[in-house]
């Protein structure tokens, strides 16, 4: 499973109501790029056959919650 937070994918933009974009954009300064999510995933992708990953938690730093 991979749970991700914060990520930049250009949502903030695509708000329409003035006072949630305004939230959006807010939360997004913190937001981690998308090859952050996709390097995560790769990694764990990556490890020997005898080695199972089986959650990925990927977040910004800053995100506190």
């Amino acid at each position: 499973m991979v749970s991700p937070g914060v990520i930049d994918t250009g949502w903030a933009d695509k708000v329409s109501d003035a006072e949630g974009r305004k939230a959006a954009t807010e939360l997004n300064k913190d937001a981690i790029p998308p090859e952050a999510v996709a390097d995560a995933v790769a990694y764990a992708l990556d490890q020997p056959a005898n080695v199972t990953v089986n959650d990925v938690i990927i977040h910004p730093t800053k995100q506190g919650w």
